[in-house]
């Protein structure tokens, strides 16, 4: 995967994006990457506040630089998102709040995927990588960055798609 090795992308405001975004019954996670699939932004908000989330985002974000221009759902090209818990109902709620291609993709495994992205930005302890990666808790919830392997995951299958003219 092409990732942000130890620090979150940076955006120049130019480039059309992604947004991953993994549904649950009590928080969603959401992630902007570029088309090189640099994580940009990330965080995680509840789901009941999810009228909030698209009008201001900038309130749940974890990762990336929070002084980004709140217009960043104006550079989303597609919006991938994971087919699990409470995806169908909430597909067809961001269907009615943002203009553009989506696509929903396997989030089998994400969980476990977000594992590695969080040590490949949050660069482990002299001791803690004397552990087995499997054998490392990360010190925070990771649904951001599982939504960052659901728009990895969309953007492959966007590419799939259109034939890797992008």
């Amino acid at each position: 995967m092409a990732l942000a090795s130890g620090q979150v992308g940076i955006y120049t405001g130019k480039e059309n994006l992604i947004l991953g975004l993994d549904p649950g019954r009590d928080k969603i996670g959401f992630a902007f990457s570029d088309f090189e699939g640099r994580l940009i932004l990330s965080g995680i908000f509840p789901s009941s506040e999810r009228d909030n989330f698209f009008n201001d985002f900038t309130h749940y974000v974890i990762e990336g630089k929070i002084n980004i221009n709140k217009d960043l759902m104006s550079h989303v090209k597609f919006v991938s998102i994971g087919n699990g818990t409470h995806s169908r109902e909430f597909t067809e709620y961001v269907k009615n709040k943002i203009s553009c291609e989506i696509l929903t993709v396997d989030e089998k495994n994400t969980t476990l995927e977000a594992r590695g992205l969080y040590w490949e930005i949050s660069r482990p302890s002299f001791f803690m990588r004397l552990l087995p990666e499997g054998l490392r808790v990360p010190s925070r919830v990771l649904d951001d960055l599982a939504a960052w392997s659901i728009a990895l995951r969309g953007l492959k299958k966007y590419r799939d798609i259109s034939g890797n003219k992008l």
